[in-house]
């Protein structure tokens, strides 16, 4: 068979000495110098699956390796990312999203947005598919927080947001361990103490991560800085309760024009 310009079809199209992603030669490597791609073969089984594993994939083994050290050194990780180390810690924002999504997940599974009387968890219900993103407004609080004290001088606005996602991500793997009790209990009498009680020991555990992402991303040395490591805390304190606070009264005026 022959192609309508009579020149035979290519039997091998993996060969040839250009990439075919992009165009540009191929110089020394298995990879392009230009766009990266790795140079093709002949496709088989095995390569599909594959490479569907790495386009849909969240996490690489890599991260899931790192995620302790996340834990304890979130402004280092950002810190390291936002110099460079991109591949081996998974996408920031990435990481808030998938996050925010498994802590609602949780929160409806242990009942503890929909506890009280049926007049209340009607309000809730309604109230919980405007306040379902209601969990990244830290995000913005801490971006506020750093900015002002700590400026742009040394990192950017999108830097600082990398510092921002790291640590909410924590924060909020934080509460998913603190929602993990009630999935196992599953005792509605149990779910507005422990409410209430989170309201204290789960803010401590947001200051606790918040100080240790801040003194570790900006490489503070808290024997003459630590007046500016409690000065971005307060002001996150301040920020995180003033939007909240606007949120809330955003939410119960949509809520309440919504209810007959």
């Amino acid at each position: 068979m022959t192609r309508p310009d009579g020149v035979p079809p290519e039997t091998d199209w993996t060969a040839g000495t250009v990439c075919r992603n992009c165009g540009a030669a191929w110089g020394e490597g298995p990879y392009c110098s230009q766009c990266g791609q790795k140079k093709a073969q002949r496709l088989q089984l095995g390569d599909l699956r594959r490479e569907t594993w790495e386009k849909w994939r969240l996490f690489e083994l890599s991260v899931a390796r790192t995620a302790g050290r996340l834990l304890l050194r979130p402004g280092t990780v950002a810190r390291e990312y936002v110099a460079g180390a991109r591949v081996r810690h998974v996408h920031p924002l990435k990481l808030l999203l998938v996050c925010v999504a498994l802590l609602v997940l949780v929160l409806d599974a242990s009942g503890f947005l929909q506890v009280g009387g049926a007049r209340y968890r009607d309000a809730m219900a309604m109230m919980q598919r405007y306040a379902n993103w209601s969990f990244t407004l830290g995000f913005f609080a801490v971006v506020a927080s750093t900015v002002l004290v700590f400026g742009r001088r040394r990192y950017n606005l999108v830097e600082h947001m990398v510092l921002a996602a790291y640590a909410s991500a924590v924060i909020i793997v934080l509460n998913l361990a603190n929602q993990l009790p009630l999935l196992a209990l599953r005792d509605p009498a149990l779910v507005l103490p422990w409410r209430e009680a989170a309201k204290w020991y789960m803010y401590a555990a947001k200051a606790v991560v918040l100080a240790l992402a801040f003194r570790q991303f900006f490489e503070l040395d808290l024997r003459r800085e630590w007046w500016r490591l409690a000065l971005a805390l307060v002001v996150f304190i301040a920020i995180d309760w003033l939007l909240r606070r606007a949120y809330a009264h955003l939410i119960v005026a949509i809520v309440y024009a919504q209810t007959p």
